[in-house]
């Protein structure tokens, strides 16, 4: 098993959130405009951000709250800042990312 570092952790987790977000839009798209999309692309779409909300929901609290935030909200910048300091931030995010991680 590949053990990645915690920039590629961010890169993973963050090109997950783009496609995670990418295809809530294309749902909500087809079921606003019943319009005619690709059904193969419709089922994984919908098999991705199945997966992924299971998979968030078997995190502990805190790793939940932070994927939450930056994986199905796309939240960036400084979002943590009412939440965390951001030494406590970086320090949960790398433990955060690593356990969904390993959980996909």
């Amino acid at each position: 098993m590949k053990v990645f570092g915690n920039d590629e952790k961010r890169k993973k987790i963050e090109s997950l959130s783009k496609e995670y977000q990418n295809y809530q839009l294309l749902l909500r798209e087809t079921h606003e405009n019943l319009a005619e999309y690709d059904e193969q692309k419709i089922r994984y779409g919908k098999r991705l951000i199945a997966h992924v909300d299971n998979v968030i929901e078997t995190l502990n609290e805190d790793d939940k709250f932070i994927i939450k935030k930056e994986v199905t909200e796309g939240q960036t910048g400084e979002w943590y800042l009412g939440y965390y300091s951001s030494s406590s931030y970086y320090r949960h995010r790398i433990k955060a990312y690593g356990n969904f991680l390993d959980c996909l």
